[in-house]
């Protein structure tokens, strides 16, 4: 967008502007191509010249095949003066004293001008009207001269095809809903953990199922059969009396009479020696630990 000029533009006036105001022209048929092709915001600097010499230059703001229209106050530019105009007489874009000094006076062109060239370097911008120099290495430039991402991997030695960087079967983990593109999702192994290994990986194992291991778990149940040990038990006694018989037995104290209780006599240990459980209950454990789903999928 901006000044534009063309090569061999001139052409003969078929129907002039009106008197030194008018704002709009055409030039022989065909001829129209011979000018810039001016888009939104483009424009060009002509010149009306006829037999006698006279001369006026013009800002052309917009073209349509050979009609012309000319900016608002684009009349009598550059030190000319508004004239008017007839038909035979010469339209050209030439190059003027205007255009090549608003061409000079571009502020990015100035601050390109001022820079220091060298060897190996490439002038940038840094900002509005300001440009910098940033090394520009042998290696960099045949890279630039690449035309397509293709010819940029062979260049820097990348494999053509990206499927190369990862050989097929690879199986990775991937924490997305489906596996993307080019890969399978492998679904043999699920709500399992992940087991780091130092050997060989790949295998599997257990029985249990994540969710189910990881659940809040009761704690009850008996103890194995025990027999206690005559240690284990407390000391006691049995009181129980004996009564004297005629004859062979026990011998009564002294002063006792037959047939009279000795009093204060123990019996020897009882009890039938057989093993007991005892319940045990307690507060469950909850090992509903937090995670995250994955997914593992297989490069095609």
């Amino acid at each position: 967008m901006g000044l534009k000029f063309s090569n061999f533009g001139k052409a003969i006036v078929s129907s002039a502007p009106g008197g030194t105001a008018g704002l709009s022209f055409t030039v022989e048929a065909g001829k129209g191509i011979l000018f810039p092709v001016l888009g939104a915001g483009d424009y060009f600097y002509g010149i009306f010249k006829d037999v006698s010499g006279n001369r006026e230059i013009v800002k052309v703001e917009a073209r349509s095949a050979d009609s012309l229209t000319i900016a608002a106050g684009g009349r009598g530019l550059d030190g000319t003066t508004p004239r008017t105009w007839a038909a035979g007489d010469y339209f050209v874009a030439g190059v003027t004293n205007a255009a090549l000094q608003e061409s000079l006076s571009n502020v990015n062109l100035i601050a390109l001008g001022a820079l220091a060239t060298s060897a190996d370097t490439l002038p940038y911008f840094t900002g509005t009207g300001t440009a910098s120099l940033s090394g520009l290495s042998s290696f960099a430039r045949t890279l630039l001269d690449d035309s397509d991402a293709a010819a940029a991997r062979t260049t820097l030695g990348i494999p053509a095809a990206i499927a190369a960087l990862i050989p097929q079967g690879t199986v990775m983990s991937f924490f997305q809903a489906a596996a993307p593109t080019g890969w399978t999702q492998v679904t043999t192994h699920n709500n399992k953990a992940v087991r780091i290994v130092s050997g060989a990986g790949g295998g599997s194992g257990g029985s249990v199922e994540f969710t189910t291991a990881f659940a809040p778990q009761a704690v009850t149940g008996w103890n194995s059969a025990t027999t206690l040990t005559s240690a284990q038990i407390p000391s006691h006694t049995h009181n129980f009396s004996i009564y004297p018989t005629s004859g062979g037995g026990l011998v009564p104290s002294a002063g006792t009479a037959a047939g009279a209780a000795i009093p204060h006599t123990t019996s020897g240990g009882s009890g039938g020696g057989g093993s007991h459980n005892h319940i045990f209950t307690g507060t469950a454990i909850n090992l509903t630990v937090q995670y995250i789903d994955m997914i593992i999928a297989s490069k095609d």
